[in-house]
């Protein structure tokens, strides 16, 4: 497992985040992250104007673009993105205080009821 301080660039759906990764010695990389161990419902019809789902509505209110988390890659998954964790804390941009009192968003979604569990497998 690999952890870097990252910054939200968009949020796709309630499992899925576009983010600019600082890789460390000023080298940054834009990657498009799965939340790990979760599964949230689809998004159908994304292109009608005032549709979202309350999974989103969550995600963007908890991380929304321009915020600063940190994020635990685990591995890459077979559609290209990365499986990742994703801790945060709201105003904050310090990556040790992220971690000290920060939050867990993908068990965070689950535990508000936002995500189901999801290991991989069918669904």
């Amino acid at each position: 497992m690999f952890q870097y301080e990252a910054m939200v660039m968009r949020i796709v759906d309630g499992d899925t985040i576009w983010l600019d990764v600082d890789l460390g010695f000023k080298v940054r990389m834009q990657v498009d992250v799965r939340l790990a161990h979760i599964d949230t419902p689809e998004l159908v019809n994304y292109g009608l104007k005032g549709v979202s789902s309350p999974a989103i509505e969550y995600v963007n209110q908890c991380v929304p673009p321009g915020a600063v988390c940190v994020v635990n890659i685990i591995r890459a998954e077979k559609y290209g993105r990365w499986l990742a964790e994703i801790y945060y804390k709201p105003g904050s941009v310090d990556r040790d205080e992220i971690l000290r009192s920060g939050t867990n968003l993908n068990d965070e979604l689950v535990k508000k009821g936002f995500a189901k569990a999801y290991e991989g497998g069918k669904k």
